[in-house]
C-alpha cells in the first residue's frame, strides 16, 4: 500500500516537469522584447582586457554610455577610443582607477558622478 503514494508523487513530478518543458518550448517561438540599453550608464571595472573588455565591446553595441575603469590607464584609454570609433559615438569614457585603493575608488566615483 505504500507504493500508491509514491506513484502519485511521480505522476505529479512528471506533470510539473512536462508543464515547464512545454512552456519553455512555446517560449522559443515567441519574441520577447528586450529592454533598450541606449539610455543606461554602465560602469565596468577591469575593462582594459579580458572579460571586462569583452563586456565593454558587447555593451557598446547596444548604445550604452560606458565608464571604463582599469588600473592600466593607457590600455584602458585605447580600448575606449577603439570602441568610440567602432560605434561612431563619444559615449565611452576611460578612467584610471586602482580598485585596491579605497581612496582612489572614492575619487573616481566622485568624477563619475
Amino acid at each position: 500500500m505504500a507504493v500508491v503514494p509514491i506513484i502519485i508523487q511521480y505522476i505529479k513530478l512528471f506533470g510539473v516537469l512536462f508543464k515547464h518543458w512545454f512552456l519553455d518550448f512555446i517560449g522559443l517561438f515567441r519574441e520577447t522584447p528586450l529592454k533598450s540599453l541606449s539610455s543606461e550608464t554602465i560602469l565596468i571595472t577591469g575593462a582594459a582586457s579580458g572579460l571586462g573588455k569583452g563586456l565593454a565591446q558587447r555593451l557598446a553595441q547596444f548604445g550604452c554610455t560606458l565608464i571604463l575603469w582599469d588600473v592600466d590607464g593607457t590600455t584602458n584609454a585605447l580600448v575606449a577610443d577603439e570602441l568610440n570609433i567602432a560605434t561612431k559615438s563619444k559615449r565611452i569614457h576611460a578612467m584610471k582607477c586602482d580598485l585596491t585603493s579605497r581612496e582612489n575608488i572614492y575619487e573616481c566615483a566622485v568624477e563619475v558622478d
